[in-house]
């Protein structure tokens, strides 16, 4: 291919020959060129009853620089490809014999896991995270003629019960550990300093959420103590107080906004109990603090070792409160034992799933004798790529040349580009540019154009909109147009 002119004007010098110089300079204008923001300008050459006729050729090479900015607006998405599997008990049948509990080593084969774990099932205190399921089928009954199961269950008869172990909540909107009272629930969160923290005398501690805390000074008495600037989350003021080394100390504000600070051996016989109390009085935000020994780093900053513990409350329920639907939350005293059951009645034909609370575990049956619970899982079974194609109004892509109103689009917040395709002698559109550049540098476009390669590419940013351009591909005739176009298409589709 002969050597070429393309013309960067507003984004880089002139440039003559060598493509690669060219969109090294102009990478981020072609790589901003869409679809969705061109207006291409045809060229004119006459009217014939009232319609504008376009020269066929230049109209050609439009066409084909239309479709590679449609094929480069085109993105693509790596999509995963899921599939639903279905996870099912052993069928079980209702006995109404006696309470009856489901137990998961018996009714769950052994290539399944189920969601939740059961250790032991005919227990109302399940420990750690574990729940329990509890069915009264006396409440339970099926209709054969109708294909129908119902539920019918109250507060007094529940027909579903489900208990929930100490470390699992039955809100999980409420992060934390519940504290049960007689008829309502706080739940606390907590957080804790790392092994072996250290912070710096005289610099504020940054990482308890909420409490403005500098260690003041350390003294090596006996025993050895620490000067605390203390300020809770909500309190009116700033204190200072003295800490000793090794003493568990408990600080909250109270509901007058004072700063309080509590000592063990003190102001309470164990730490723990006495946290809970606080808790159980609803106090927002409870910090417990050890400070331990001091020492020198290298350049003199001195540094204390501090053991903490943040809880925080983050809500509060009521007993026979909605967890979800129909489920009510209950408990006895202290939350020995703690939780949900049904409150309503449901009827479902066979086949139906009746989902219990909200754990994503479903009670079904086929013929209203034989029950089984069951789960479903999602699972990537294949990654394919998606194509994205961009909604276009096509008659926004392509318009006469003497409908461009250059200083339309001269304007801050413009969101089109401007190309214009063919030579300058009969396109409407470069007495408009004149207008907007200057009749010297169009001028000098001009001359370009006419030279020896016979074409030239312009990208210049308009002068009041500079994120959005005019393109000018422009040939002493069709074939040299179509030269242009193609420098045009290779610089977009390499950006």
């Amino acid at each position: 291919m002969k050597a070429r002119k393309i013309i960067a004007l507003g984004v880089g010098a002139l440039v003559a020959g060598g493509l690669g110089a060219v969109a090294a300079q102009t990478e981020n204008v072609y790589a901003g060129l869409n679809i969705e923001k061109a207006v291409i300008a045809f060229p004119t050459t006459a009217e014939v009853d009232g319609q504008v006729v376009h020269v066929k050729e230049d109209g050609l090479a439009a066409a084909r620089l239309a479709l590679a900015l449609f094929q480069d607006s085109i993105t693509s998405t790596e999509v995963e490809v899921k599939a639903t599997d279905t996870h099912r008990t052993l069928a079980f049948e209702d006995d109404d014999s006696a309470p009856w509990w489901f137990n998961t080593s018996m009714y769950v084969p052994d290539f399944e896991t189920f969601p939740y774990s059961i250790e032991v099932p005919n227990t109302t205190t399940p420990a750690g995270e574990n729940i329990t399921i509890w069915f009264d089928w006396s409440r339970i009954s099926a209709n054969t003629t109708e294909e129908t199961f119902m539920i019918n269950s109250t507060t007094a008869n529940p027909a579903i019960k489900i208990y929930f172990g100490p470390d699992i909540s039955p809100f999980p909107e409420f992060p934390g550990t519940p504290i049960y009272l007689d008829g309502e629930a706080y739940f606390y969160d907590s957080e804790s300093s790392e092994p072996l923290q250290t912070y710096e005398v005289g610099v504020p501690v940054a990482d308890i959420t909420g409490w403005e805390i500098t260690f003041v000074d350390y003294e090596l008495t006996t025993p050895p103590r620490a000067l605390v600037q203390i300020k809770g989350p909500g309190a009116d003021q700033a204190d200072l107080v003295i800490m000793n080394r090794s003493v568990n100390y408990i600080l909250y504000v109270d509901d007058d906004g004072n700063n309080v600070i509590e000592a063990e051996g003190v102001d309470f016989t164990n730490v723990d109990d006495r946290i809970q109390e606080l808790k159980e009085a609803g106090v927002e935000h409870i910090l417990k603090m050890n400070i331990g020994d001091t020492f020198f780093g290298v350049l003199g900053s001195q540094y204390i070792y501090v053991d903490w513990t943040h809880y925080w409350f983050t809500g509060s329920v009521e007993k026979g409160e909605v967890v979800v639907d129909n489920w009510l939350l209950n408990w006895t005293a202290n939350g020995t034992q703690v939780w949900v059951y049904f409150n309503g009645t449901a009827t479902l034909g066979f086949g139906e799933d009746f989902e219990l609370a909200d754990l994503g575990v479903f009670l079904t049956t086929d013929d209203g004798t034989d029950y089984r619970l069951v789960w479903y899982t999602e699972r990537v079974v294949d990654t394919y790529t998606q194509y994205m194609i961009p909604s276009i109004d096509p008659y926004a892509v392509a318009v006469p040349d003497y409908e461009v109103d250059l200083a339309e689009f001269n304007v801050a917040d413009n969101t089109k580009d401007v190309y214009i395709i063919g030579g300058w002698v009969s396109n409407k559109v470069w007495a408009q540019l004149e207008e907007i550049f200057g009749e010297e540098k169009v001028a000098e476009w001009k001359e370009d154009v006419m030279d020896e390669d016979g074409y030239a590419l312009i990208v210049e940013p308009l002068p009041n909109d500079p994120d959005n351009y005019v393109i000018i591909a422009a040939g002493q005739d069709y074939t040299k147009t179509a030269e242009a176009i193609d420098e045009l298409i290779n610089l977009i589709e390499s950006n």
